[in-house]
């Protein structure tokens, strides 16, 4: 439902269903501020008025998605309408807060906006949340990923402008509750339906956003069960994450920390999905280590910016990518058959008695035994010159 400018109506349908038997207890609250201030409109979901055609979130969250979400909570929903945005990108941002006992508890947020590879913004705190090794990919022809705490999906860059495939970033839908990185206390409490439950909230919103452009692309159902990720530990001397080959520098197996345990011992991993595969080495209280090889075409453009001006020149004599170098962040772009591909290696700590410099230490065996696997090598890099 949208807003047209005239409160009294929807004052009027909203005190109506609120007084309905059996009703959905929905909490309609700050509306008037909403309309007037924000842009925001303010009502319950399709349930709790049956003069409401529309579902919250631009038609997108039904009632069998919003009892998977909050269950027979009551809550606030704050909607602004889908907006055209420069490069006739669609705009928005949608929130459900519970209304607890005592007072707001869980809030979902759903937004539509295009990620920025034009300038590099979005090459850090969003991949922080969205892209991280508790996400599971939705499944085939889904380009999208989901935990127990977050979900995105990319639209389509024929329907949403734009050049999302030659620079810019891809339009994406992306869905959020609670803390970021805190999915193991979800999974504590069935993190596989918590994550199926999010996979199937930014699926279908996505769908109405694209009807809502008018696009007719149909996206498909995302698989009934969306397991865990990979969770093991390394023992000293087997390859990092997984990746054939790779091992940290031989001042480490000559230098071993206190206590005997290996570094970067824990691992926490995507998976091998074509699309996204990301690993973290190294976890809780322990050094942190992050192996990302993205092929998405429109998310390979959101890390361009750090393969340009991030350091020190990565350079592969035989092809046309270019990366560089830096203590916190290596990035290189190949060109591979398939189109574009990042390779990123994060550091966000160093081992005690050991430099800050994996990120350069690993980057050339990293590269090279992911273009193996997805079918791009051989790649071999050099570093060059500081840009």
């Amino acid at each position: 439902m949208r807003n047209e400018g005239k409160p009294g109506p929807l004052w009027r349908r909203a005190l109506r269903a609120l007084r309905r038997p059996g009703v959905r207890n929905v909490v309609v609250a700050g509306l008037a501020g909403a309309l007037l201030g924000t842009g925001l409109t303010a009502w319950g979901s399709g349930a709790f008025d049956r003069e409401v055609k529309a579902a919250p979130c631009w038609g997108g969250l039904g009632d069998e998605a919003l009892k998977g979400l909050f269950g027979d909570a009551r809550f606030v929903v704050e909607e602004q309408r889908l907006m055209q945005g420069v490069r006739e990108t669609a705009l928005g941002t949608c929130r459900i807060t519970e209304r607890g006992e005592h007072g707001y508890e869980d809030q979902l947020t759903v937004r539509v906006h295009r990620l920025d590879g034009l300038r590099g913004t979005d090459a850090h705190a969003w991949p922080a949340e969205f892209l991280n090794p508790y996400m599971t990919p939705l499944g085939k022809d889904l380009p999208g990923m989901a935990s127990t705490t977050r979900a995105w999906l990319a639209l389509p860059a024929r329907c949403v402008g734009g050049d999302a495939e030659d620079r810019d970033g891809p339009v994406v839908v992306d869905v959020s509750m609670g803390p970021a990185n805190f999915d193991d206390d979800w999974a504590l409490e069935g993190g596989d339906v918590r994550r199926t439950t999010m996979g199937r909230a930014v699926v279908e919103t996505a769908a109405t956003v694209l009807r809502s452009l008018g696009c007719s692309t149909t996206l498909p159902a995302p698989p009934a069960t969306l397991g865990n990720t990979v969770e093991e530990e390394r023992a000293v001397g087997e390859p990092l994450c997984g990746v054939k080959g790779l091992q940290l520098p031989a001042s480490y197996a000559k230098k071993p920390p206190p206590g005997g345990w290996a570094p970067f011992g824990g691992h926490r991993r995507s998976g091998d999905d074509a699309l996204i595969r990301v690993c973290d080495a190294g976890g809780g209280s322990m050094p942190r280590l992050r192996l990302t090889t993205v092929t998405h075409p429109g998310l390979v453009n959101v890390f361009t910016s750090s393969a340009l001006r991030g350091g020190g020149r990565v350079v592969d004599a035989g092809g046309e990518g270019f990366g560089s170098v830096n203590a916190a962040r290596a990035a290189y772009r190949a060109v591979c058959p398939s189109g574009a591909v990042i390779f990123l290696v994060e550091q966000s700590d160093n081992v005690q008695g050991h430099p800050y410099d994996l990120t350069a230490a690993l980057l050339p065996g990293y590269v090279a035994a992911e273009a193996e696997r997805i079918g791009c090598g051989p790649l071999r890099i050099r570093f060059g010159e500081e840009d």
